[in-house]
């Protein structure tokens, strides 16, 4: 390991973007995901699975911790579920659309 030494290169600055860009998606994005797949599935899929499908979304939500952040959004989707389990399939597509235009909407 005698010899010549190594040749030491000169430190060049890579160059950065003065803002790190925001990775984590909005506000509740997993259950504004969820809703939109039940609407589009409603009228072709069971309502017991369009309700676990929610649920899911639901959960989903949670695990991330943006419940709080969206909880009137959520709420509806809890009344869309037990209205889906119920069989108002009418009455639990309105509270879905609801729930659609909060978390779509400015602010989430």
């Amino acid at each position: 390991m005698t010899g010549r030494p190594r040749p030491v290169r000169p430190w060049l600055p890579r160059p950065r973007s003065d803002e790190l860009p925001d990775l984590q998606p909005r506000a509740g994005h997993d259950l504004l995901t969820g809703v939109e797949q039940v609407l589009a599935g409603l009228g072709s899929a069971s309502d017991r699975q369009l309700a676990d499908d929610l649920k899911g979304a639901l959960a989903r939500t949670a695990a991330c911790g943006d419940t709080c952040r969206v909880r009137a959004a959520a709420d509806a989707v809890r009344v869309a579920v037990d209205l889906l389990l119920a069989g108002a399939e009418d009455r639990a597509r309105a509270v879905l659309i609801e729930a659609h235009s909060k978390l779509s909407g400015p602010g989430c």
